[in-house]
């Protein structure tokens, strides 16, 4: 097998947005028993790509050598989620600065979670709690959340992404 062409770090910040955008079109609650207001799914939609951005970064800094090629390479991606945010991410009439802010205190959660050896299911969980405090699902729907986001978040095919990223010049 040849290994991957090398690229600039906006071409693999391209291909994780691909991911993540395939990930918000993907989720469809109803087919795991749940029924979401359009506030719950727009709720749903901000956490899903919280946790698939975390997931991005989380796997940059593991598979990456260099700490500065993997802020380029996300700071590429935030650049792609701050110029699509209102089409095709549907976020019209959402602060961008403000969700990003709120990205930054989702992935210092989700760290600290990992740091004191949650898996990645502990992460998701954790999504699910936040969506649940925030009223976006019932109690009771809490484990047919936890199965969504452990179908939709491609947790395996992020850290391959990661580790097979050959940048230009480097």
């Amino acid at each position: 097998m040849m290994p991957p062409a090398p690229q600039t770090p906006a071409q693999a910040a391209e291909a994780f947005y691909r991911v993540a955008l395939r990930v918000l079109s993907d989720c469809a609650p109803d087919e795991y028993g749940i029924a979401l207001s359009t506030e719950q799914a727009f709720l749903l939609s901000r956490e899903l790509l919280s946790v698939t951005l975390y997931w991005v970064h989380a796997a940059l800094g593991v598979a990456l050598p260099s700490e500065a090629d993997a802020q380029r390479i996300f700071g590429s991606l935030t650049a792609i989620v701050r110029e699509k945010w209102h089409a095709p991410l549907g976020f019209q009439g959402q602060d961008v600065e403000a969700y990003l802010a709120e990205m930054e205190e989702r992935r210092a959660t989700y760290r600290q979670i990992e740091e004191e050896g949650g898996a990645p299911v502990a992460v998701l969980t954790e999504t699910t709690a936040i969506l649940e405090s925030a009223g976006a699902v019932r109690p009771e729907d809490q484990p047919k959340l936890l199965a969504l986001l452990i179908d939709l978040v491609p947790v395996d095919e992020i850290g391959e992404m990661a580790t097979a990223i050959r940048l230009a010049g480097a």
